[in-house]
């Protein structure tokens, strides 16, 4: 009888070798009953609920190929589980099987029919959402005892201990203060107005590790669906569960991450704990603000100098586009009680506006206060680079004097331990790590101040007004010039005509710690 073996096992934490057992016992059957052995197949760390397409299960969907071919006249595997643990998968696999003439056979049962075929699958899903439950019980109990349940979180790492039994004690954390010192930047940052956008752009530009991937994204740091570094609370000491729930796709089978249904259950752990609780509390209420920004900040506006403009008479009134190209007084427009009457036309109005920001940013105080301000922020970087350097090649030694140890202990008969094992190839990509960041730090060239940086940041102050002044590049321009301004005063002049444009700048986003006075242009 022609026959195919497959094998399947369904976790990364299972014992590889559960493959080479189960074609093992399988082969040793097929030698009794004098089957022929054609081809096995196999799909291992992979669910039994995964589907049957290439893309999930490339054993299996590898296995109904070759039966399509014809010559085979029966699949063997140890038990049913193996070939599925999803009630429609052990439908669909027997249905093509039949179809092609094929027997199914296990070791634990025998022939599979349509009836005990049926009558396995439902206990076989069965067994799989059993299974699940205790798992999720198993880790309540983690949780209620002060461990994690789940992966590491950045600014924490594993500990390795082991029971009287010699067996490995899983959920032990503690915090690891390298990475913890940048779970405390991030937090400051952010409380002190920054943006989680801003700040993944300068942990990349200084080549901070992520907690997963390349670079650091925004979404890791706010998080999506209530998830990120902002809003873990084990930052501040307390270990939570069932935030969050794993659901299968009934098409993909992939994987999903959802709100969970369960009562939540929050334990408190406070050797975890790595922000202080007033400035989690801070980043708590700036997190409820910015969930809610003010109605005008919720659409883009219409104008550059929308929403920036105050009338200088009664304070109260915007200066607002009271009609076709003319701004004006929002009061004196509703006909509310304010004296001032004056309109300006857009285009005279934006080049005062312009002609003023411009006056600011390229006075002699304002230019050296930036000059300043960028040689202060490289001797910065350039001190900073270098702390990163030390604390990188400490970092490195560290991880090979661990793996050696390991690589000894191994040596030594502790290679029977599947947690050391763990553990030594953890150490390893630390160290290869490690080795990277450090090749890539002394790889970036040192920077070189030039007597000409006045005159750059000169041409980037005339840019701006280049920018505007072409349609193509208005809306690139826009939020550039909003940034800088932090509000427009506009007064009638002395004059019979026209108004008195004070701009306000923001000057931190100007220069730096800039302190100038106020550049007044009259109409």
């Amino acid at each position: 009888m022609q026959t195919l073996i497959y094998a399947r096992y369904s976790s990364a934490l299972q014992n590889d070798r559960s493959i080479e057992d189960q074609v093992a016992l399988c082969y040793q059957r097929a030698a009794r009953e004098g089957w022929t052995i054609v081809e096995v197949f196999a799909d291992r760390a992979t669910s039994g609920a995964a589907g049957i397409d290439t893309d999930q299960r490339p054993g299996m969907a590898a296995m109904l190929a070759r039966i399509a071919r014809g010559g085979i006249d029966q699949v063997l595997a140890e038990s049913t589980d193996r070939i599925a643990r999803h009630q429609g998968d052990s439908f669909a696999i027997r249905e093509l099987l039949e179809e092609a003439g094929v027997r199914l056979f296990t070791l634990l049962d025998g022939t599979v029919d349509d009836i005990n075929g049926t009558i396995k699958g439902l206990f076989d899903a069965r067994f799989r959402k059993d299974l699940a439950a205790r798992v999720k019980r198993g880790q309540r109990s983690s949780i209620a005892a002060g461990k994690a349940s789940g992966g590491v979180a950045y600014g924490y790492r594993k500990v390795i201990k082991l029971d009287e039994k010699g067996e490995p004690i899983r959920g032990l954390r503690e915090i690891d203060p390298e990475k913890a010192a940048i779970v405390e930047r991030v937090y400051r940052e952010y409380a002190r107005g920054d943006s989680p956008m801003s700040i993944s752009a300068r942990l990349n530009a200084e080549n901070v590790t992520p907690p997963r991937g390349a670079l650091w994204h925004p979404a890791a740091i706010a998080g999506s669906n209530g998830f990120g570094i902002l809003v873990n609370p084990i930052y501040a000491g307390v270990v939570v569960y069932g935030r969050t729930r794993v659901v299968l796709d009934p098409k993909t089978r992939t994987k999903r991450m959802k709100p969970g249904r369960e009562a939540l259950l929050r334990v408190d752990a406070p050797h975890l704990r790595i922000i202080p609780a007033e400035l989690w509390d801070a980043v708590q209420d700036q997190l409820a603000k910015r969930k809610s920004p003010q109605p005008e900040r919720q659409r883009r506006p219409k104008h550059i100098l929308s929403g920036l403009g105050k009338c200088g008479i009664c304070h109260d009134g915007a200066w607002i586009l009271t009609r076709t190209n003319y701004w004006g007084c929002s009061h004196a427009a509703r006909g509310m009680a304010c004296t001032n009457r004056r309109l300006v036309q857009t285009k005279d109005y934006e080049a005062l506006v312009l002609e003023g920001l411009k006056a600011q940013m390229l006075a002699p105080e304002a230019v050296k206060a930036y000059v300043q301000e960028y040689h202060r922020e490289h001797a910065r970087l350039t001190a900073e680079s270098g702390k990163a350097r030390g604390t990188l090649t400490r970092q490195l030694a560290e991880a090979e004097r661990k793996l050696a140890n390991l690589v000894a202990a191994i040596a030594d008969g502790g290679g029977a331990f599947a947690e050391l094992r763990g553990a030594m190839a953890t150490a390893r990509e630390t160290r290869d790590r490690l080795a990277q960041e450090l090749a890539s730090l002394d790889a970036i060239p040192v920077l070189q101040l030039h007597p000409g940086l006045a005159d750059r940041y000169r041409r980037e102050v005339e840019e701006l007004e280049t920018l505007l002044a072409d349609e193509a590049t208005k809306l690139e321009a826009t939020p550039r010039i909003r940034a800088l301004i932090s509000e427009i005063i506009v007064t009638p002049s002395d004059a019979r005509r026209g108004v008195v444009v004070d701009v306000r700048r923001k000057v931190d986003e100007m220069v730096k710690l800039a302190s100038l006075g106020q550049v007044r242009k009259t109409a």
